[in-house]
């Protein structure tokens, strides 16, 4: 929490939970373990930042997150716990490059900073 907290306290929403095909399921006040791919997200937001919550740390050190407006361009992304890391976007397509050592164990956090497009 204390890595990843920027994510967490004082966010709101972002216009989508999560991607990814990975869902777990909820049975009365029990719920299913989930085996997380490196494709699972879920989304927070504050300001200009969205929080990307990455469930899985990917083998092949690539973070893809496809969930962005065609209008969302993004101009920085730092890795809670690590600090800048390298980006590409194209199409709404955003492609990370990750550090070989993952800052926590469990989700990771990006901070993507955005501009509007719209906005001008």
């Amino acid at each position: 929490m204390r890595v990843c907290g920027d994510g967490i306290y004082g966010t709101r929403p972002f216009r989508v939970f999560g991607e990814g095909a990975s869902s777990v399921i909820i049975d009365g006040f029990t719920e299913d373990r989930v085996r997380w791919t490196p494709s699972d997200f879920r989304f927070t937001r504050r300001d200009n930042t969205v929080y990307a919550f990455q469930l899985a740390w990917p083998s092949d050190g690539r973070a893809v997150i496809r969930s962005l407006a065609d209008h969302e361009a993004v101009t920085g992304v730092r890795l809670l716990g690590h600090g800048p890391v390298p980006f590409e976007q194209a199409h709404g397509i955003l492609v990370v490059r990750l550090p070989e050592v993952r800052p926590v164990d469990v989700a990771n956090c990006l901070a993507l900073d955005l501009r509007d497009l719209r906005e001008g």
